[in-house]
């Protein structure tokens, strides 16, 4: 078996999204955070799309593993639902493949229920058919039959084992086996097409077959690895039970589901979100079952899945849709647009008069046509058969003919167009480290676009004012100004933290020195701690901390009239103001000399002298030196704190200090001369480098 590349897996420059998918039949499902679209090809080569808008999720979804069990039943049901519903479909427009004779039991439920209502039943008996044979197959029966080596086998673990194993050789078997049934390998095709296309779209690139060509068919977040590791934490959560008889073994199973599922629920996000090396381990059981329920799809299936795609993409005020499209998704033939709870049909009539190519009077005419809708959307349409109000989607529709004389004009390489924009800043910005990603966010900040308004406005001229914008913020980062700066925003804890040349831009690394401040504060269970935040620079760690213990009082100080000005604006930006004190001073001359805390927290500057020249462009000429230089040794700043901070903390108070990956014994060192300090100890970031010194004051 061919070695994984796991870079193009877990796509370090991939943005991840709560968009997920299905295969179906024929076609994919995909699942946006407001909409749902299913997409299929039916024999006959024509594309089918339905959309409906998804329903909020429940409350009980922000809480972590219960949201796995609501997930897990909803995904069963959903999935269940959408199968059938493109079997429905397929049925409908091509009974001659698909259809098949109605049975004694369909007939009876149809003439006693009528059809709506026994599609439903219908639906309802086989979800539970399907559940009561999946818990027959994989949780009863390899516990039965394991149940016979008790006789010879004696330990409880290895009993455990085997039956975990057992399972999971059974569920393995059982794909290998329907694989190469012609409609099962069809619906992987699809199942690969999906992936491909949630890749695609994840690393910012145009959506296309051949784009999406380019990607694996495994993915980190798909629901075969939530199998995986339902079937892995069953056989490690089932060991630790015994292995008692084998009616409550069953029972202790049926049980646990829940529970499995959950966990399983939770191991699966962290997994779509993360690279790490513990998470490629934990996902490589499932990116090999993958293997099996994928295949590589051809660009025809490819088109669905983007078509899918970009149909949870649209604005929210959009209406749903049901019909014929092209692959485009735009409607034809006999097709429903459902604005609202309204439903507007209209098949377009055979003999209706044929729309010629437009001349430049007809041009002006689509333009104001368009122009003229009323507020809902709607607009009088002369056809040959009735004057009736329709859409403004259907209103496009009969003026397709004329608008592509005004695409042909206007959207040419050479025109300032939302997808040329992107194309050329990516192009400006290919040497910079993750440049492609960087001009997309350039242009989402220079238009106010989200990134899927970016696709489905691709082909809109941009205003000449939000160029000019975009064009000056890439020529910027060309120079080394930080995107940070360009954008004046950092994310930090969760919180919007604004920065600009007159504080460091906080970094991720700072993060764990914060988190475990906060712990601290938590274990000490100090009622209204009072913190002071030294260097507080953009005030990143004091707004995180006022923001995440709202009981606690955080002073902030700084040199900086500009930083003190910057960490007050986040402050009020996080609505933390109210517990913050603002000094402004050089160190602890910002403080009364009888001032004390309960917590010091500071990242001063640390870098040597001698290295600034060697830094980054980024760091170097764009971050402000003074919160940079720390001294000939880049231990200045840590000599005054060692000597003066006992002195401003109550007895049993905290130090928290961040520090270069390498000054963790030369800081120690500094501390220990004070014989104020006590239980020094050091922690690591996530790279397992030190990035902080922690002590108590005796």
């Amino acid at each position: 078996m061919a070695k994984l590349d796991y870079s193009k897996i877990f796509i370090k420059e991939a943005c991840p999204t709560s968009i997920g998918g299905q295969a179906v039949m024929e076609g994919v499902m995909m699942q946006g955070p407001e909409r749902i679209a299913l997409a299929m090809r039916l024999p006959s080569g024509e594309l089918y799309l339905k959309t409906k808008l998804r329903p909020k999720d429940p409350e009980v979804m922000k809480v972590p593993v219960i949201r796995g069990v609501v997930a897990f039943a909803r995904s069963l049901v959903n999935g269940m639902t959408t199968l059938m519903e493109s079997a429905d479909i397929l049925e409908k427009y091509a009974p001659e493949e698909y259809a098949e004779e109605e049975t004694r039991f369909e007939k009876w439920v149809n003439g006693k229920f009528g059809k709506r209502a026994a599609w439903n039943i219908l639906m309802t008996l086989s979800l539970i058919f399907a559940i009561v044979i999946s818990i027959a197959l994989f949780v009863i029966f390899p516990t039965w039959v394991v149940n016979f080596l008790g006789k010879w086998v004696q330990s409880s673990l290895v009993l455990n084992l085997i039956e975990g194993v057992l399972r999971i050789l059974i569920f393995i078997g059982y794909i290998i086996l329907i694989r190469n049934m012609e409609e099962i390998n069809t619906l992987f095709r699809y199942h690969g097409a999906e992936h491909k296309t949630i890749h695609c779209y994840e690393n910012n690139l145009e959506l296309t077959p051949e784009n999406a060509q380019q990607f694996y068919t495994l993915h980190p977040r798909c629901g075969t690895s939530f199998l995986c590791f339902v079937l892995i934490i069953s056989l490690l959560l089932f060991s630790f039970l015994g292995w008692p008889n084998l009616l409550l073994r069953i029972l202790s199973r049926l049980l646990l589901i829940p529970v499995i599922a959950g966990l399983s629920y939770e191991l699966l996000k962290w997994a779509g979100r993360s690279d790490s090396s513990i998470v490629k381990i934990l996902s490589f059981p499932g990116l090999m079952l993958q293997k099996l329920t994928t295949a590589e799809p051809t660009n025809e299936q490819l088109e669905v899945g983007i078509l899918s795609l970009k149909a949870v993409l649209v604005d929210k005020d959009m209406p749903v849709i049901e019909g014929f499209v092209d692959k485009d998704g735009k409607m034809i033939g006999d097709s429903f647009w459902k604005p609202g709870s309204e439903v507007m049909s209209r098949k377009v009539p055979d003999d209706e008069e044929e729309i010629k190519p437009a001349d430049d009077e007809s041009i002006n005419e689509a333009i104001k046509f368009l122009d003229d809708l009323d507020e809902n959307g709607y607009k009088k349409v002369e056809t040959s058969t009735d004057t009736i109000s329709l859409p403004q989607a259907i209103a496009d529709h009969y003026q397709e003919e004329a608008k592509s004389s005004i695409l042909q004009r206007r959207f040419t390489a050479d025109i300032k167009t939302i997808e040329n924009a992107l194309n050329w800043g990516r192009a400006a910005l290919s040497m910079v480290e993750n440049g492609r990603n960087e001009a997309r966010i350039i242009l989402q900040y220079a238009t106010g676009l989200t990134q899927s308004e970016l696709i489905t406005k691709s082909k809109e001229l941009m205003d000449d004012d939000d160029f000019e914008e975009y064009e000056k913020r890439i020529q910027d980062r060309l120079t080394g100004t930080p995107l940070q700066y360009i954008l004046g925003m950092q994310e930090f804890m969760g919180l919007p933290i604004r920065v600009n040349p007159s504080v460091l831009i906080p970094r991720l690394d700072t993060e764990v020195v914060v988190e475990e401040a906060i712990r601290i504060i938590r274990e000490k269970g100090w009622n209204h701690p009072d913190v002071l935040d030294m260097c507080t620079g953009s005030g990143a760690i004091g707004v995180s901390i006022a923001y995440k213990v709202p009981e606690a009082i955080v002073t902030m100080t700084d040199v900086s009239e500009e930083a003190l000005r910057t960490a007050a604006g986040n402050a009020a930006l996080n609505k933390v103001n109210r517990q913050c004190v603002f000094l402004l001073g050089d160190m602890f001359g910002a403080l009364p000399a009888d001032r004390q805390y309960d917590m010091i927290i500071s990242n001063p500057p640390y870098i040597e002298t001698d290295v600034i020249d060697t830094l980054s462009i980024e760091v170097r000429d764009h971050e402000p030196k003074m919160a940079l230089d720390g001294g000939k040794d880049g231990l200045d700043f840590y000599r005054i704190i060692a000597e003066d901070a006992s002195s401003h903390l109550r007895s049993g108070g905290v130090l928290v200090l961040e520090i270069g990956a390498e000054q963790a014994g030369s800081v120690k060192r500094l501390l220990m001369k004070n014989k104020a300090w006590e239980n020094i100890r050091k922690i690591q970031d996530l790279a397992g480098l030190d990035r902080a010194i922690i002590a108590e004051r005796k």
